[in-house]
């Protein structure tokens, strides 16, 4: 699992929260995490843009890719990198998952 980047996503609450950013399905751990799957795009002026797709929460973040029930939207969207918050406790990564959702309304969120 080789990190490509660090991403800063705001939440609705306006809370601000630095994930680490991945290839999409490229060994990820067995570990917890909030991510954000994101469509991430490099423009002619070689800046990085990424698009939400999903965001979700994992009490172990490779089983939850294995056999991810959002697999077809991912790819019918175009995604190619997750964005990882490491956190232990549950109901801290819902709240987390929630206030990402609220803010950018992911697609794959609502199919």
């Amino acid at each position: 699992m080789t990190k490509i980047g660090i991403l800063d996503f705001k939440g609705i609450s306006g809370h601000k929260y630095t994930f680490n950013v991945y290839q999409l399905r490229k060994g990820l751990k067995e570990k917890e995490a909030v991510y954000v799957v994101t469509r991430r795009t490099i423009q002619a002026d070689t800046t990085v843009k990424h698009t939400v797709i999903y965001a979700g929460e994992a009490s172990n973040l490779r089983d939850t890719f294995e056999n991810h029930p959002k697999a077809d939207c991912f790819e019918k969207e175009g995604a190619n990198t997750v964005c990882v918050y490491w956190e232990d406790h549950a109901m801290t990564r819902e709240k987390i998952k929630a206030d990402l959702k609220n803010l950018y309304h992911p697609p794959c969120n609502n199919c």
